[in-house]
């Protein structure tokens, strides 16, 4: 069940607890420096600040790796290269949940995680956040969890990644295709990505069809908020269907520094990368996650059917209901139990990796991809839809309960109940409606003698004191709360 935090504000609730049986170490390599600086503008010079300028919230030096080794890991572990997400513009290996999922990713898989701080863009864009890659997964295949684990070859290596960082571990893949002079004797056994973002173009039919919107007719906005409404579609991305596409398409323009043709290279882009592109025995398995619910969705499908048609080793996993990036979430976003998919996805991934580091290859024998669509298995606890909505209600739950409970009497023994409970209702309203009638008319005739024994006595209300001072008047309403003499007209 979906937390209503989430859809007030996505960025509210990605996981906290560290996974245990993996432990953080600090790395840093040669020529990685650089900055992340506040945007400034010189009022002498007349000018904007200097190079480093970026929007990420981590400012100051920036260029420092964290490396994540489960424990037990030895030279032989594998060894994988994860590149976070955040548009290519925001995230780091020390923010945004990244520790969390790097801590996990090492203690299911058993495999040493090293998440690169690459120069985010405007700082950096797709030459240098490729060529960055490239030389981080060089340093990964010369260095493992100890020292004296230099050149150890019998490491299989695994490349990964998540929204933009997932599209760009695709590009690392594919350039590694196309040039494996790039790293020789370094191949990438198997790679896998969570909800990447593979088109530049930022216009696959989902942008329109998985837009996220409130079921409703009431023209109200999101703002307007209440425990009635029903939402639907990507509940990361709450722009207008036209609006995240242009929004989506202005980030990639940066992403590639304004060079537009890149939008649809195969290797920048690899939503356009055709079948040949993933031909060869250099084909790593593929693993891919992503919600049915997204709004880039169709990155993923088009990218692993290409892969599939060119016979490769490619798994997709499509969870219902699912949002952008949902294995960033496994916790259950504040709602007390875990997100079956978010944990299920960290857990295949985990035997993924495995499976491919013991050489257990599966490539697909009618070019297609292993696709699965999941459901949560919890689904079979719930009896209507309203338990499937993104908020919570209170009292919701003592109603469901109710109703469960009529569900399961006898039929006589529901019609019974209505049938007093009807009486009870019809016999209290009389009661009510009576006492109400009669106590009015009283009220009426009460006041009535009140005010006329005031006009026709107003000379009792004026009088003096034992000392001679002169008494307030009684008020309407202590003469009507303590009754005046009747009169034979009332």
């Amino acid at each position: 069940m979906l937390h209503v935090g989430i859809v007030k504000d996505p960025e509210c609730c990605t996981d906290e607890l560290l996974a245990s049986g993996a432990s953080p170490v600090n790395v840093t390599r040669p020529g990685t420096h650089w900055h992340c600086d506040d945007y400034y503008y010189d009022d002498d010079a007349g000018s904007d600040g200097g190079q480093g300028v970026c929007y990420d919230s981590l400012k100051g030096p920036r260029g420092t790796d964290q490396m994540w080794v489960p424990d037990g890991a030895t030279c032989a572990s594998p060894r994988m290269l994860y590149i976070h997400g955040g548009s290519w513009m925001y995230g780091s290996p020390f923010t945004t949940g990244y520790p969390q999922l790097a801590s996990r990713l090492a203690a299911a898989t058993g495999a040493v995680v090293l998440l690169p701080d690459y120069p985010l863009v405007p700082v950096g864009n797709y030459t240098s956040i490729l060529r960055h890659a490239i030389e981080a997964l060089r340093w990964l295949a010369d260095h493992g969890p100890h020292e004296g684990c230099s050149s150890h070859g019998s490491a299989p290596l695994f490349v990964g990644g998540d929204s933009s960082g997932g599209g760009s571990a695709l590009s690392l893949v594919l350039q590694l295709q196309a040039d494996p002079d790039l790293l020789p004797g370094v191949r990438i056994a198997g790679a896998f990505f969570f909800s990447p973002w593979t088109n530049l173009m930022c216009n696959t039919p989902e942008y329109y069809h998985h837009a996220f919107a409130r079921i409703s007719d009431a023209g109200l906005r999101f703002e307007d908020y209440s425990e009635f409404e029903q939402f639907t579609g990507d509940i990361l991305f709450q722009s207008v269907s036209l609006e995240s596409s242009s929004d989506f398409n202005g980030n990639a323009i940066e992403y590639i520094g304004g060079n537009a043709s890149l939008q649809v290279d195969p290797i920048a882009s690899p939503y356009f990368a055709p079948p040949q592109h993933f031909a060869g025995n250099r084909t790593p398995a593929l693993f891919f996650a992503v919600g049915d619910s997204e709004s880039i969705m169709g990155d993923t499908v088009r990218v692993a059917n290409a892969a599939g048609r060119a016979g490769a080793d490619v798994t997709v996993e499509i969870h219902s209901g699912m949002w952008h990036v949902f294995p960033m979430y496994s916790e259950g976003c504040g709602s007390g139990s875990e997100l079956w998919a978010g944990a299920h996805v960290i857990n295949a991934t985990g035997a993924f990796v495995r499976r491919v580091a013991a050489g257990r290859l599966e490539p697909v024998g009618d070019r297609r991809p292993r696709l699965h669509y999941l459901y949560s298995p919890n689904l079979d606890r719930f009896e209507e839809t309203g338990e499937l909505l993104p908020y919570t209600v209170p009292g919701r739950e003592m109603y469901h309960q109710a109703m469960k409970s009529l569900s399961r009497a006898p039929m006589w023994a529901v019609v019974l109940s209505f049938l007093a409970s009807g009486t009870g209702v019809f016999l209290a309203g009389c009661a009510c409606g009576g006492l109400c009638v009669h106590g009015g008319q009283a009220t009426l005739r009460r006041g009535r003698r009140v005010a006329t024994y005031r006009a026709e006595n107003g000379h009792l209300y004026t009088r003096l004191g034992d000392q001679g001072a002169l008494q307030r008047k009684r008020t309407f309403l202590e003469d009507f709360v303590q009754d005046v003499p009747s009169s034979s007209r009332f």
